[in-house]
Parts: structure tokens; sequence; C-alpha cells
């Protein structure tokens, strides 16, 4: 597969549409069958198409990998609205959809208040019909996925048939992933990487996925065992909590890691345990898929995937590929300027140097957020860090504020962490103002929660 990896997904979602490949494998491991999603995904193009205005989008309030792979084999038909995916599940995140987007109907499988003026959509499974369903184009948008700004308010991405399709099916080739396979994710499946490997990639290819999202150590390693899962996919500090967990995965063929930086320690460990690397995939809700790296391969820079096209000018990043959502900005050549800054190799690889938009200004000086993080990551007694700037309230600086997670849990010298942080930074890069926890907050998708963690210094 290369660069025109969509000159085949007319004919794979043709197929996809007509009919399940395998009606009574099962899809979510012991529970769900192919031909029962496919008669649920049917059963919701009726009752959507029933409502006064069926093309409106409509709410995906779920984190159950049946009812969004239902869901997304609806959106992939011709004539069916959109599907909106919330970046948290509670009534707050709802208002806040239907204030930026007018939307009504909601689609759940949870007891949930609805605020008005929202309303159920009802349905039950149906027959999936004999003659399939109409394939929508490529350009068709199915999704839109809501991800939590750090400044509170949700950026929105919309996404496309070849987007995530396209996607999913080139993962299909790169893994060599086949209905034989098992899958075992982490990640909830309204975010990016939850919705790739926790429902479109089995969906494509009639896998197998457990049910889930298994997220702490021993149920990841239950699951695991249990379904005999051949593909794990899961987010660096899962890898992490790994770490202190005795396990066997005999059956395990591939790992995946999504959604930030896996430190190679955790890779290290996760090979020593299981026998096989850690995959490491670069790229972001609204890019896709951008570039690989398998450290247990020897490989230290990432590789862009064959779908991808990259430029580097000035240590910043470009990227060219059919995953870049249709809401970002492109040069005349198709290429999207990332917020990465970047060193390229010999080999057409890169190394990542951090954030373009992490350099803020203190007293006139340039500071590299990152670049702070990384040195509080390294003191011995520092288990993890997360460095902020924070608009000060009667000038135009930034303050920089940091959120300390220590080795041993308790009483924490932050006098002798700013003396130690002292030795590897200049005097304006030190964090005013320290808060220690004992977990530094996380996302549902295994990122770092800013906004939480920028709420620590308010108190």
């Amino acid at each position: 597969m290369h660069l025109d990896n969509l000159s085949r997904l007319p004919e794979q979602m043709g197929r996809l549409l007509e009919a399940p490949a395998i009606p009574h494998k099962t899809f979510i491991a012991n529970l769900v069958s192919y031909q029962a999603l496919y008669d649920l995904a049917y059963g919701l193009v009726g009752a959507l198409a029933a409502h006064k205005a069926p093309r409106e989008p409509v709410i995906l309030y779920t984190q159950e990998k049946a009812l969004t792979a239902a869901a997304m084999l609806t959106a992939a038909a011709d004539g069916t609205p959109e599907f909106l995916l919330p970046y948290a599940l509670n009534s707050n995140v709802l208002r806040e959809i239907h204030a930026a987007t007018g939307a009504c109907r909601v689609v759940t499988d949870q007891p949930v208040d609805l605020p008005a003026p929202m309303q159920l959509v009802r349905f039950a499974p149906a027959g999936f019909p004999s003659a399939g369903l109409p394939p929508a184009p490529a350009d068709k948008i199915i999704a839109r996925l809501f991800t939590g700004g750090t400044t509170g308010k949700p950026q929105v991405w919309p996404k496309t048939v070849g987007n995530l399709f396209g996607e999913a099916y080139f993962m299909v080739e790169k893994f060599n992933l086949s209905p034989a396979d098992c899958l075992v994710t982490t990640t909830v499946p309204y975010h990016i990487y939850g919705l790739l490997f926790a429902v479109l990639v089995p969906l494509v290819t009639s896998a197998r996925v457990a049910g889930g999202p298994s997220i702490y150590p021993q149920d990841i390693t239950d699951a695991i065992s249990r379904h005999k899962a051949t593909v794990f996919a899961g987010v660096p500090s899962h890898y992490r909590v790994l770490r202190d967990v005795n396990f066997k995965a005999d059956h395990l063929r591939l790992a995946i890691s999504s959604a930030g930086r896996l430190e190679p320690e955790d890779g290290v460990s996760f090979f020593k345990q299981t026998g096989v690397g850690v995959t490491e995939i670069y790229g972001s809700t609204e890019t896709g898929g951008v570039a690989t790296r398998n450290r247990a391969n020897d490989e230290t820079t990432l590789t862009p995937l064959a779908s991808v096209a990259i430029r580097i000018a000035g240590e910043r990043l470009f990227v060219r590929s059919s995953y870049l959502s249709p809401s970002l900005e492109t040069d005349s050549d198709g290429f999207f300027l990332t917020g990465d800054r970047v060193q390229g190799d010999a080999d057409h690889g890169f190394i990542l140097m951090g954030r373009a938009d992490g350099i803020v200004k203190v007293g006139g000086k340039r500071v590299d957020l990152e670049g702070v993080q990384s040195c509080l990551q390294d003191l011995p007694e520092i288990a993890d860090a997360l460095v902020l700037a924070l608009a000060t309230e009667r000038t135009r600086e930034n303050e920089i504020v940091a959120v300390v997670e220590a080795v041993s849990k308790g009483n924490v010298d932050v006098v002798a962490i700013r003396q130690a942080l002292a030795d590897k930074v200049e005097p304006y890069a030190l964090p005013r103002r320290m808060v220690t926890v004992d977990k530094i907050p996380m996302s549902a998708a295994g990122k770092y929660d800013r906004q939480t963690a920028a709420e620590l210094f308010e108190k």
C-alpha cells in the first residue's frame, strides 16, 4: 500500500456494507456476533431515517464497542447522518456539544438524563438486507471527534470515510491482521485510537475484540490471557503500570502504543515480559497515524507510514496523507504544518524534539516547556512531571508551574526539587509554583489532563 491507498477503498467499503464476511463469528469476544452487529446497524439506519430531519448530526454517547461499530457502519452508508463523539461521557459535555452543533438526537446504551431539548433515538435490531447498504463516497464526513482543550473549550475534528476506514484498512495490511486475530485494547472507542483499534480495525478484518476497555493492570493481563489475545493496543500510561506486573502472553504477536511518547524503559520491560516489541504510533486525532517506531527492532527514529508523505523545513514537520481531517489547512501541495519540532535523518525518518507551540516567553526569554518537564522527569526522586504555562492576571507574561509526582509518596521536599532543577535550567525557566500529587491527572485517552492540572493552581 502506498500514497494512493484510497484507490481500493470503494471496493472495500462495498464489500463491508454488503454483508458480514463471517456472520456467525463473534465481534465482541463471546458476546456479539458480526450478524448481530450488522442487524443492530440496520435497525439504527431505519430509526434515523424515520426522523423528520434524517440527515441532522447524531451524538453517539457510549463506550461500548459494538454500538460504536454499528454507528460507524451506519454512517458509512450513503444518505445517513454523521455521528458526534464526545471527549467524555457526562451531561456537561452533552450540553457543550449541543451548544456547538445544535445536535439534539442521542444514541446511547447508558442511563442518562438528557438535557432539554435532546431526545433519545430508540431503535432495535432489524434483519440486515440481502442487498446490503449503499456505500458513501470517501469524502463524506461520518464522525466529528471532540477533544478536550487545555483552555476548557473542546476542539472538534471532522473525519471522513477515507480518513477513518482508509486508515483502518491500511493498518490491517501493515500489521498483517486477519480474522484469526483477537485484540485487547485500553482506550475508549470515542477516542481516535480506541475508535481505530477497538472498533474499525477488527470490524474491517472480521477479527475479535475483547469487551472493555481494560484499563487496570490486572484487567489487562487477565484479558490478554483469557482471550488468548494476539494484539494489544494501549497507551503509554498503561505500559508503565504493566512494568510492575508479572504475566505471560504466549499468543501475543503485536503490541501497539499510541496517544503519546512511550518511555523506552516501559517498552523494554514489556518486551522482556512478553517477547513482543512495542510499535509506537505517532499521530493525532486531526492527522491520523503519521509514523511508527519499534525500539525492540533497534529503531531509534520514527519512520513515516507508507501511506503518508512528510516534509521537514526549519525543524518543522509537514504531513500529507488521506487521513488528515478536512478541516485542516494545507498548502498548495496538500501538506499540513504540525505543531511538532523534529530532526530528520538520512533514511527519511525523524526524531521528535518537542512541541513548537511549547515555546513560551518569560521575561522576554524563550522557555521550552517540554525541556523543563524532561529535566524534572530525569530527577531520581521524580516519577512523573507536567510543566504548564499559565497566563497571569495583570500582565501578558506567562507563569511557569509544575505538577510533580514523586517516586516516594507522601511528603515531598519541593525546595530540594527546585534546587536540583536549578542546576539543569536557567533561572527564568524554573517553575514559580509546584504542586505535588500522588498521580498526575490523566484523560480517558491516557494523555495528561492539562485542564485539570491547571485547576490545581486555582485552589
